[in-house]
């Protein structure tokens, strides 16, 4: 069976979101130091842990078979990344020393890199 067109989109999402994740916590580093980037790389994670869990499964459904087992399949990655990503932040800030600027900051730039791509993309009908 070809592979889907989806699972490359998929992988370079995930490599241009972990680049940002490098990026952000050196800069991190550089502006505040040990903490800063520390914290900057729990709000990578954060953010791109849950997406590497949802791009599997959804990467999975598509040997599926059925159209209602697809959307299911899309409705349970979806939950679980927003229940885990609720998780790991409240389970980050318990911890102590944490920088809340470079973590939001290095969560929410992850999250841009999604909408990004869609910008990005010059033939949305592919």
């Amino acid at each position: 069976m070809r592979a889907s067109p989806l699972f490359p989109a998929i992988r370079q999402l995930l490599r241009g979101q972990a680049l940002v994740v490098a990026a952000a916590v050196w800069i991190a580093y550089l502006a505040g130091g040990e903490q800063a980037a520390r914290s900057s790389l729990l709000g990578g994670l954060a953010a791109f842990l849950p997406n590497a869990y949802f791009a599997t499964r959804v990467g999975k459904s598509q040997n599926k078979k059925t159209a209602r087992e697809i959307v299911h399949s899309f409705y349970v990655g979806e939950t679980v990344k927003l229940v885990s990503t609720a998780l790991l932040f409240s389970l980050v800030l318990q911890l102590p020393n944490v920088v809340f600027a470079p973590l939001i900051a290095t969560f929410v730039a992850v999250l841009t890199v999604f909408w990004f791509a869609l910008l990005l993309n010059d033939n949305p009908t592919k």
